[in-house]
């Protein structure tokens, strides 16, 4: 923050040309340092979460599934998603999943990337769109490293963001049908 300052004042000082001495102020005060603009990014929409139809699908989840302890502060915000059928390799000890101010993620150690599950109360908006009208829709995207797979449900947004270990072709480590097959394994493993 305070890097912005100065260079905030820079900026002031060469637009304006700044000599060594203040300009004079009438009344005998100093000057006010102008204040800069305030940087805005993208708008932020808050979910609305049919805890409902969450909570019929826990239900409904499979029997033989180990759900992992979750870990943080605070209540759950968003039905928590979690992928079935995970084998990790022996040297990895399961990370619980995190419960965050605005939701969680979870991380697995895979052998061909690690893969981080993001449950959101927020979704960004760029400025002047509004939000998308079908936010089931999944948003496959490669990355430098790896691939983003963002998709809504129950009214939260999620994102699965898979880091390769090793790239092994042009593609990356994951394809689109390989990170939409990841998806549907996601069962509701947490709800209110």
């Amino acid at each position: 923050m305070k890097n912005l300052n100065l260079a905030a004042m820079a900026l002031v000082c060469l637009t304006t040309a700044c000599s060594e001495q203040a300009p004079a102020v009438p009344g005998g005060g100093s000057p006010e340092t102008p204040t800069p603009p305030a940087l805005q990014g993208p708008a932020v929409v808050a979910g609305d979460i049919d805890w409902p139809a969450a909570q019929a699908d826990l239900a409904a989840r499979p029997g033989d599934v180990v759900i992992p302890q979750s870990v943080g502060d605070g209540p759950l915000l968003v039905p928590m998603l979690l992928p079935g059928g995970i084998v990790q390799t022996q040297s990895d000890r399961p990370t619980p999943p995190r419960i965050t101010k605005d939701g969680y993620f979870a991380t697995y150690h895979l052998p061909r990337y690690d893969v981080i599950v993001n449950g959101s109360l927020k979704a960004f908006v760029a400025a002047g769109q509004a939000p998308a009208a079908d936010k089931e829709t999944a948003r496959f995207q490669t990355v430098e490293a790896g691939a983003r797979l963002s998709f809504s449900r129950y009214g939260a947004d999620y994102e699965i963001e898979f880091e390769c270990r090793q790239i092994d072709s042009p593609e990356g480590c994951i394809t689109q049908s390989e990170a939409m097959e990841f998806a549907d394994s996601l069962f509701v493993a947490q709800s209110r």
